[in-house]
């Protein structure tokens, strides 16, 4: 395997893994976990996000914009499918979703300035 195909599946397994997390994570139904302070969740989507774009910015930078688009339209589908699993729609939440999203491209393009110097 070249160094550029184990680049690439190494991508593909952190992104995938870090979506199926954050579905089975907000699709949980509520009352089956502590949410915690008021507003942490705001925090969670943030960082659950930028968790699910960095591996892009990192190993595929080209691919940002389109992924980053994704990213953000699959935490609005996941937004919009909650009541089905007993939990509520949240415009906030989606929005922390998209600046989470915002966040994981720019720690991820920084990173890759320092580890791969190009």
């Amino acid at each position: 395997m070249t160094f550029i195909q184990s680049r690439t599946t190494v991508w593909l397994l952190l992104s995938l893994g870090f979506a199926a997390t954050i579905a089975t994570l907000t699709l949980i139904p509520q009352a089956s976990m502590s949410v915690g302070p008021q507003g942490v969740d705001k925090l969670y989507h943030m960082i659950a996000f930028a968790a699910l774009i960095f591996p892009t910015a990192l190993l595929r930078p080209k691919g940002c914009l389109r992924f980053g688009c994704l990213a953000t339209l699959y935490g609005g589908i996941i937004e919009a499918i909650q009541p089905v699993f007993g939990r509520s729609a949240d415009m906030f939440d989606f929005l922390a979703d998209g600046l989470g999203v915002t966040i994981g491209i720019f720690l991820g393009l920084a990173a890759r300035r320092i580890f791969f110097k190009r």
